[in-house]
């Protein structure tokens, strides 16, 4: 049955949002500003609406049902639309005090957080920062659902619902301490193969559904491609890996810039540097994207954020 649009309260769309995104109605009712009694009462008004229960009360708080679901894939694109059209056009960074949410992996975090800090406190010291893991439950419905402004990462998510920006190339080095006793400036193929290895360990796939893909960055982009390796350590960042490789015989595939700026470091106090070798093999071209959802597109804020940050990744560690 086609929904009567004149006979739809549009106030109640918001509330029905915040459920979705709280998934409980204290915290609903807490973000909207509302009392609770009045979040119950237009999620009673939105039952009538959509004849449907719309959410289950369970132990942790609300479970969405299907018809739920459904809505939310309709209702959340149309409200951010709305909220760009009516708001951001007032976008003044100066005196903003919005918080920016992007999800990254360690590495490219280790990198570029110092320079967005210095960013934002130049041009916006109002704006609040908040950079998220890489293994959040499925970044592409948070960056649908505006709970993620962007995502950082070297592969896409393959829907057409998102946009992408190639921020900069990434160079990929294997390490291993400078006085590596097999290892002096290159590595076979066989070395490579049977040499104990450290990498991370594998991510969440739940952080890209639509993708699947898991673990480094060469993992990502080469898959079952990837000729075998020893791995004898799996560690939870990119930026514990070198100080590992220095303390033993292990190697490491990292980005460069890692590398380099580890050795950068290290030479300023004087303590021991990594050799970076270049890999035996061919890969992919790793991009480091910035990621967004095409109904931000528009987004006044948002445009400033992205012509921002291509400037800003020209000032990263070479």
């Amino acid at each position: 049955m086609q929904l009567n649009l004149r006979a739809l309260d549009l106030n109640l769309l918001p509330v029905f949002d915040a459920l979705m995104r709280e998934q409980h109605l204290s915290r609903a009712a807490e973000q909207l500003a509302m009392s609770q009694p009045a979040v119950s009462n237009a999620l009673k008004r939105l039952r009538q609406t959509f004849n449907d229960d719309l959410f289950v009360r369970t132990a942790k708080g609300l479970k969405p049902t299907t018809r739920a679901q459904e809505l939310q894939q309709a209702i959340q694109p149309a409200l951010r639309l709305i909220q760009a059209g009516c708001i951001e056009s007032n976008f003044d960074p100066g005196s903003s005090e919005q918080t920016l949410q992007i999800s990254l992996n360690s590495a490219t975090e280790y990198l570029i957080a110092p320079l967005i800090h210095k960013w934002l406190q130049a041009e916006a010291p109002n704006i609040k920062l908040q950079l998220q893991p890489d293994y959040l439950d499925d970044i592409p419905a948070q960056l649908k659902e505006g709970r993620l402004d962007f995502a950082l990462d070297y592969v896409g998510f393959g829907d057409q619902q998102f946009q992408s920006l190639v921020m900069s190339e990434e160079d990929l080095v294997i390490i291993c301490r400078a006085d590596h006793p097999q290892l002096n400036g290159k590595i076979t193929l066989k070395q490579f193969e049977t040499l104990p290895q450290v990498s991370l360990t594998p991510r969440s796939s739940l952080a890209h559904k639509q993708s699947h893909l898991r673990g480094t960055p060469i993992e990502q982009l080469m898959g079952k491609d990837l000729p075998s390796r020893n791995l004898t350590m799996l560690v939870s960042s990119f930026v514990s890996i070198p100080s590992i490789i220095t303390q033993s015989d292990l190697i490491a595939i990292v980005p460069k810039r890692i590398a380099q700026n580890f050795n950068r470091r290290q030479q300023a106090n004087k303590e021991a540097t990594l050799q970076c070798i270049a890999l035996p093999f061919s890969y992919p071209k790793v991009c480091i994207q910035l990621l967004w959802h095409k109904s931000r597109e528009h987004d006044t804020a948002h445009q400033w954020v992205r012509e921002r940050m291509t400037k800003l990744i020209q000032f990263l560690p070479e």
